[in-house]
C-alpha cells in the first residue's frame, strides 16, 4: 500500500525487570525502545503501509540505538531531528497474582523531545504526502511546551488537510501532578481531530458531561455520539474492559460512525503484556478507515489485534494481518504447521 502515515511522538526507553522480578530483585535489565507513535506506526507496518516518525531524538548512542530499533520495525525515520543528550525512560515490573504491574518514568521532561520546539521541524517537508498523522493525549500531560507542541502540528496537519487522529489516553496522575487543568487543552484536540479514541470516562471526566443512563452501553452511545456531534469528529473508537481474574479479562471494542455505534463480540484473554494492546486497536481501526472495511469489519480488526497484543512481550505490536484476521475468524489452532 502507497498510503503514508505518520505519527508525532516521543519515543522513550523501556527498562524492565526479567520475569517477574522486582526492580530490586534484579541486576539485569532488558531495554528497548517504544511509545504511542512507536506502537501504532510498527502494527501498521507490519498491514503494509509506508510509516514514520515525527520526533526528535538526543544526538548520543543511546538515541542511535534507539533510531535502529525503529527502523527494525519497519518506521521511516527521515522525519526525525537530532539534538539534546536526553531520552526519557520508564521502568517495568511484571505484577502476578494480587501484585499490578508497575511503571516507573524518569528523565520525561528533560527529553529531547519534550524539550523541542516547533521550529525543529520542518513541517512543510515532513508532512508532505502524509494522509493520515496520529497524536497521543499523553503529550498534552507532560508540560507546558509540550501541551503546544502537540496543538501546534496538529494545527498544521489541519490546515494541510491532512486526517488527524487522536488517542485520548488521559493520566489523572500525570495531569495531578502538573495542577493544570485539562480539559481546555482536550477539548482544543478534539475540534483538529477526525478520528478519536475514548470511553465514556473520558466525557465524563476530562469533559464534565452527564448522563442518566445506568447500563454502560448506553452511557457510551448517550456521551460519546453527544461528543461526535459537538466537536464534529467522523469516528470515535474505544474498548470496554472487564476484569475477571487477575490475568484474566473480556475486552469488546466499539466504533461510532454517523451516530451509529457498532460493538465487536467480546475476546476473553489472559494477559501476558498489557503495554501497548491499546495502540495495537488504535491501529485497527486506522487501517479499517484507509481500507474502507465496513463499521463491523473494522471494529472486529481492531478488537482482535488489541487481543492478540496482549499475548505477545514488549509494547510494540507484532502481529500481522493474516493473524490479526484468524483471531477475527477464528481459524487459529493449537498448532500450525
Amino acid at each position: 500500500m502507497t498510503t503514508k502515515i505518520m505519527a508525532f511522538g516521543e519515543v522513550m526507553m523501556r527498562l524492565e525487570a526479567s520475569g517477574y522480578k522486582k526492580l530490586e530483585q534484579t541486576r539485569l535489565l532488558e531495554y528497548s525502545f517504544t511509545g504511542t507513535g512507536v506502537n501504532v506506526m510498527a502494527a501498521l507496518s507490519k498491514y503494509g503501509y509506508q510509516t514514520s516518525l515525527l520526533s526528535k531524538l538526543p544526538e548520543t548512542s543511546v538515541g542511535n540505538a534507539a533510531l535502529s530499533h525503529i527502523r527494525s520495525l519497519g518506521i521511516a525515520s527521515d522525519s526525525i531531528v537530532r539534538g539534546g543528550e536526553q531520552i526519557g525512560i520508564y521502568f517495568l515490573e511484571h505484577g502476578f497474582g494480587v501484585r499490578p504491574t508497575a511503571v516507573t518514568y524518569t528523565n520525561r521532561k528533560e527529553s529531547s523531545f519534550c524539550q523541542s520546539s516547533f521550529d525543529d521541524y520542518d513541517l512543510e517537508k515532513s508532512l508532505l504526502d502524509v494522509s493520515l498523522i496520529h497524536f497521543c493525549g499523553i503529550s498534552l500531560a507532560v508540560s507546558e511546551n509540550t501541551r503546544n507542541l502537540t496543538i501546534k502540528v496538529a494545527e498544521k496537519a489541519q490546515e494541510m488537510g491532512i486526517v488527524v487522529s487522536f488517542d485520548c489516553n488521559y493520566r489523572p496522575k500525570l495531569w495531578n501532578a502538573t495542577g493544570v487543568n485539562a480539559r481546555s487543552y482536550y477539548e482544543r484536540m478534539l475540534t483538529l481531530c477526525d478520528i478519536c479514541f475514548m470511553t465514556e470516562k473520558d466525557a465524563i471526566y476530562i469533559l464534565g458531561m452527564e448522563t442518566a443512563e445506568n447500563e454502560l452501553t448506553k452511557q457510551i452511545e448517550d456521551l460519546l455520539v453527544k461528543v461526535l456531534e459537538k466537536y464534529q469528529i467522523r469516528t470515535i473508537a474505544g474498548t470496554i474492559r472487564e476484569k475477571k481474574r487477575e490475568t484474566e479479562q473480556t475486552i469488546q471494542g466499539f466504533i461510532i460512525q454517523n451516530k451509529t455505534i457498532t460493538f465487536s463480540r467480546k475476546h476473553t484473554l489472559t494477559i501476558l503484556d498489557r503495554i501497548g494492546a491499546g495502540d495495537a486497536f488504535a491501529s485497527g481501526i486506522l487501517h479499517g478507515k484507509i481500507a474502507s472495511l465496513s463499521q463491523e469489519d473494522t471494529i472486529e480488526f481492531a478488537t482482535a489485534a488489541g487481543v492478540l497484543a496482549h499475548t505477545t512481550s514488549g509494547d510494540s505490536p507484532v502481529s500481522t494481518g493474516s493473524e490479526v484476521l484468524g483471531l477475527v475468524h477464528q481459524s487459529s489452532a493449537d498448532l500450525e504447521r
